[in-house]
């Protein structure tokens, strides 16, 4: 049952991701129109850093504006708002994690399970500035590597949840990033990507 209902979330999330880049130049234009930005289109905005224009890494090299806008919330972040409507409760101490199968590393330490702790490919600039998931570099310092499955359940509810996560080197120059299941919410990530020798920071 804990899997079908992640299923149905993210066939919902899907259309979201689908129609953003459509819908979401509208709801930039009507985003002043208090009854399109908190009733019609509120799936389309992200409530959590509005366009972006405050995320720091983000925002390098970026101005303020429309283009700026499109590409946090209808390519990066396409319907953020729907996403966060499967978020669960973010208090670790009200829910038991199982024992998981699999282990994640962090900068050589081995990190018990947590709603957070998944397996991600981080990234630096060129002089080691942290850059979330998209930078220069990849760091093995900030990232979390590994593969894990681990299930958990809320205390009070007794309702279950599970997670699979995945962040390594594949084959050759080849680096794999998988998340699937619940973190704070409901989650999907599947990427691939070619990174060489020379642009990988311990």
């Amino acid at each position: 049952m804990m899997y079908l209902k992640w299923l149905g979330v993210m066939v919902a999330n899907l259309l979201g991701f689908v129609t953003a880049p459509l819908v979401f130049p509208i709801a930039y234009l009507l985003r002043n129109v208090r009854i399109v930005r908190e009733k019609l289109l509120w799936i389309y905005y992200d409530d959590e850093d509005e366009f972006g224009y405050d995320v720091n890494w983000w925002m390098v090299n970026r101005s303020r504006g429309f283009w700026s806008a499109y590409k946090w919330c209808a390519i990066r972040n396409p319907a953020w708002n729907l996403h966060t409507l499967s978020t669960i409760k973010k208090n670790e101490k009200e829910y038991v994690f199982l024992t998981p199968k699999g282990l994640l590393q962090k900068n050589g330490k081995i990190l018990e399970p947590k709603l957070n702790v998944t397996g991600v490919l981080k990234y630096v600039d060129a002089d080691g500035k942290y850059m979330d998931n998209k930078g220069d570099y990849l760091s093995l310092k900030y990232s979390i590597i590994g593969s894990q499955l681990v299930k958990f359940y809320d205390i009070r509810t007794r309702r279950e949840y599970w997670r699979y996560s995945y962040a390594n080197k594949l084959i050759g120059n080849i680096w794999m990033e998988i998340q699937v299941g619940y973190t704070t919410r409901a989650t999907f990530r599947f990427k691939i990507k070619n990174i060489k020798e020379n642009e990988i920071k311990k």
